[in-house]
């Protein structure tokens, strides 16, 4: 049976927040995608060494659940995003949808892709250790 770590996971998550407000504030404009993945990089290691009998699901949880934390805080936050980052104001949303519907509704979808992401670096350590 898997074990799952929920306070490890948790608390890889929180990352997210920090994240989220490092964007919402313009401190990271334009290496967003960047820090991302450098984020994501350093909780697949954390999650690989302190979960070492079930890396790969506690690495998938908590890349997952950071990105639903960093993009959720960014919709609730969307004015102050934009108002600092303006050029993703003009970003074009399909089907003519409120730009916080669709962070909403899309974020499960970039969540999964970071958490599949985040179990691969995290598998890699475990095979490199």
């Amino acid at each position: 049976m898997l074990k799952i770590r929920w306070r490890l996971i948790m608390l890889l998550a929180l990352n997210g927040f920090a994240f989220a407000a490092l964007t919402i504030f313009a401190v990271i404009s334009g290496i967003e995608h960047w820090v991302m993945l450098i984020m994501l990089a350093g909780i697949a290691v954390a999650a690989a060494t302190r979960a070492p009998e079930a890396p790969l699901i506690n690495a998938f949880f908590a890349g997952f659940f950071a990105l639903l934390c960093a993009v959720w805080t960014q919709a609730v936050f969307l004015q102050t995003y934009f108002e600092n980052n303006p050029v993703y104001r003009s970003i074009d949303i399909p089907f003519g949808l409120d730009p916080q519907l669709y962070i909403l509704l899309i974020a499960p979808v970039g969540a999964c892709v970071s958490g599949l992401f985040t179990q691969l670096i995290a598998w890699l350590v475990t095979r490199l250790k």
